[in-house]
């Protein structure tokens, strides 16, 4: 990262993403989120860290994305793109928005939960990865972060409101919209957590 990039956090949520970027580097943030709630604490956190300057937040869907050509150099979103049931029309927006060269920035479960609710298969696929979040989830809250976890489990599966794609999946998406690169790395300590990074 550069000095007085442009950056826009796509579901910035509470502002965790966002304040990494400023760790980084002296840059300036655009956070959207759909959710008043969180804004209102990312809003708070700016006012105590005395950043208003650096960052301006609105409330937004990922599916928007009103903006100018060419507004910034890194678009950057972590879980917030799989809500999407459509996603194309959103990596074609992002394409639009990032300036040339700039660089689309995604963190996501890397799973594929498309195909036939009612297939078995499908079904069991799933939960080989579900049942290590549910322990994850029991170990690290307790029986309160397990119900939740068993609760969004359910949508994955029935793909009510959760449409992860596979990572192959996502790099397909970007070429389509036109990125002339798109790399993926995965990360050591979460083994079904990917990034991508996709070039303009």
């Amino acid at each position: 990262m550069k000095k007085d990039q442009k950056v826009i956090d796509v579901g910035c949520g509470t502002g965790f993403l966002s304040l990494k970027f400023l760790e980084k580097a002296e840059c300036f943030i655009t956070g959207i989120d759909s959710s008043s709630e969180m804004l209102t604490i990312f809003t708070e956190k700016t006012k105590k860290l005395s950043l208003p300057n650096r960052i301006c937040i609105k409330l937004e869907d990922a599916e928007s994305l009103q903006f100018k050509p060419n507004s910034f150099d890194i678009v950057a979103s972590t879980v917030t793109l799989h809500h999407l049931k459509n996603k194309y029309p959103t990596i074609k927006k992002i394409h639009n928005i990032l300036n040339p060269k700039g660089k689309f920035v995604l963190g996501d479960i890397d799973i594929d939960t498309t195909g036939n609710t009612s297939d078995p298969k499908r079904m069991l696929k799933l939960l080989k990865w579900l049942k290590e979040e549910f322990a994850l989830a029991l170990t690290e809250g307790g029986t309160k972060a397990f119900s939740r976890m068993y609760d969004n489990g359910k949508k994955y599966i029935l793909t009510d409101g959760e449409y992860c794609i596979s990572f192959k999946q996502w790099k397909e998406l970007c070429f389509k919209a036109k990125f002339s690169k798109v790399t993926v790395k995965s990360l050591a300590d979460f083994k079904w957590f990917k990034v991508l990074v996709a070039i303009k």
